[in-house]
């Protein structure tokens, strides 16, 4: 094939003939091979082959001539094409928008439910309370019409009347500038509260992923890194800023040189350099690194709800749970458990002596009347009686199951920052790296488990060949001849390679010029 037709060859076409050269090499080929199969021109394969890296999982080898060996140990699987990541994109977008919809949909629902059923309860109660004390003055006026249940009617009536009048007169002669201040005060206390679907689901399913945003901020942070040494990064400082294992950062490397044209390159002493010359090229030249500081992955709290408010909604779902216990528990009195052996009729059995009884036969009665049927033990036992209970049961049970998940979720993160810290001061001291100096000075990197450090100093030596002392200490001379490497690399860049220079055409002009 010539130049002229393999230039005119569509990206896909060119990616798929190299994947069908990889296949006929059993997987691993250089780039040399690559064109001699293909017959591709060289700057089209090596434009081409980061996307196939990416796309297939490439792992790079370097042989003792320094060439490099594009690998795929694995088999060349495509994790964007096909049904099968199809359907997964598919999925995962259908899952993404469904819980959205569905967590407001919830948000709504256990506000209506918590708030709704204590508002009715509390209501019940009030019925009950106040049909009592009718009850008792009605008995009272026929002993004595100025004892028993009317006096207790009357004063609590002057008692109420009291807490009013004391409440509107202090009101009332109160400093206008005091009552100003207090009005202030409380405008801004209800503008600081959160919502209260907000608050009531926080403390349920607790807060939205701080990390969800995580794949933009590490990308910033590797390509200020970039910009700031010269386009050109080494494998240890990749896996130090991005904070992934020594596997998974040879599989995301391969993603930064599909997306930002990189390419890597092999130093005299066998070290892999990964080269991005045109992210260079810019107009502002300020240092993004930041000082050089490390992003870290923000722990999720538990729960944001301030002050009392979580013992607030404990507080109403536990009255939830008596009131629908002792509902369910009246429906199963009252209820045989078989109807069938009383003919398929339900027969009623209250007892009305009194007490929480008397509070069972009045709503009862009550939604008798409001319903309109003879015998609506059913529906309190249900509606009254196995929602609510159950819902508190729930209301409880989930953040006691989630508070697992929580911790291990919030250690896995601390130990991911933890992996940046180590792997940062290996960077800084590769002849003389002691994991007791490392102390980090941030909450989010230190783990419960002490022996973390231990496990990553291990893993990153089974990657890097690092070799202990007898002091704790490590030499890394593989990681120290890395960074050797890449300094002189970046040395032999040319100092105006960032540079753009000055403007010589202008659409703009030429357009008026015309």
């Amino acid at each position: 094939m010539s130049q002229s037709t393999g230039s005119k060859l569509r990206d896909e076409a060119v990616r798929d003939r190299l994947v069908e050269a990889f296949r006929r090499k059993k997987g691993e080929a250089t780039t040399a091979d690559l064109v001699a199969i293909t017959g591709l021109p060289l700057e089209r394969v090596k434009a081409e082959l980061p996307a196939v890296s990416d796309e297939y999982g490439a792992r790079l080898r370097v042989t003792e001539s320094g060439e490099i060996l594009w690998s795929f140990p694995s088999g060349l699987h495509s994790r964007y094409r096909g049904i099968g990541p199809t359907l997964h994109r598919f999925w995962k977008a259908f899952k993404k928008g469904a819980a959205e919809a569905g967590k407001l949909v919830f948000k709504v629902w256990i506000v209506v439910m918590l708030v709704g059923y204590f508002a009715l309860f509390v209501l019940l109660a009030l019925v009950a309370f106040v049909a009592s004390i009718a009850a008792q003055s009605s008995g009272g006026r026929d002993r004595d019409d100025r004892g028993g249940g009317l006096g207790g009617l009357f004063i609590t009536g002057r008692l109420l009347e009291t807490i009013i009048n004391i409440w509107f007169y202090s009101e009332l002669f109160k400093d206008p500038r005091q009552r100003s201040w207090e009005a202030n005060m409380r405008a801004q206390k209800r503008r600081e509260r959160r919502p209260l679907h907000h608050a009531i689901y926080s403390f349920v399913f607790g807060e939205s992923d701080p990390n969800a945003n995580w794949d933009e901020t590490e990308r910033r942070a590797v390509l200020a890194w970039l910009q700031s040494n010269k386009g050109i990064i080494t494998m240890p400082e990749f896996r130090a800023l991005t904070g992934l294992p020594p596997l998974e950062a040879e599989a995301r490397i391969n993603v930064y040189l599909r997306d930002y044209s990189g390419e890597p390159t092999v130093s005299d002493n066998g070290t892999i350099l990964f080269s991005f010359p045109d992210l260079l090229r810019r107009l502002d030249h300020s240092d993004g690194t930041k000082g050089g500081t490390i992003p870290m992955r923000k722990l999720r709290p538990f729960s944001a709800n301030k002050g009392n408010a979580n013992l607030w909604f404990g507080g109403i779902n536990l009255v939830n749970l008596l009131f629908g216990g002792y509902f369910l528990a009246g429906a199963l009195a009252a209820h045989p458990l078989l109807p069938v052996i009383y003919g398929g009729r339900y027969a009623t059995r209250l007892v009305t002596t009194g007490g929480w009884d008397a509070f069972w036969l009045l709503v009862h009665q009550l939604f008798g009347k409001i319903v309109g049927i003879h015998d609506p033990t059913l529906l309190l036992g249900l509606g009254l009686g196995v929602v609510p209970a159950a819902f508190a049961v729930l209301f409880y049970a989930i953040p006691a199951l989630r508070h697992g998940v929580w911790k291990s979720e919030t250690e896995k993160i601390k130990e991911g920052n933890l992996r940046r810290v180590v792997y940062r001061a290996v960077l800084d001291k590769p002849r003389s790296f002691n994991p007791n100096h490392v102390e980090p000075n941030v909450e989010a990197a230190m783990p419960a488990d002490q022996k973390a450090k231990d496990r990553i100093v291990v893993e990153l030596a089974a990657a890097e060949g690092g070799e202990p002392a007898a002091d704790g200490s490590f030499t890394w001379a593989s990681i120290e001849r890395a960074q050797r490497d890449a300094a002189v690399a970046r040395m032999a860049v040319r100092a105006d390679a960032a540079d753009v220079g000055k403007a010589v055409f202008d659409s703009h002009d030429r357009d008026s010029g015309g």
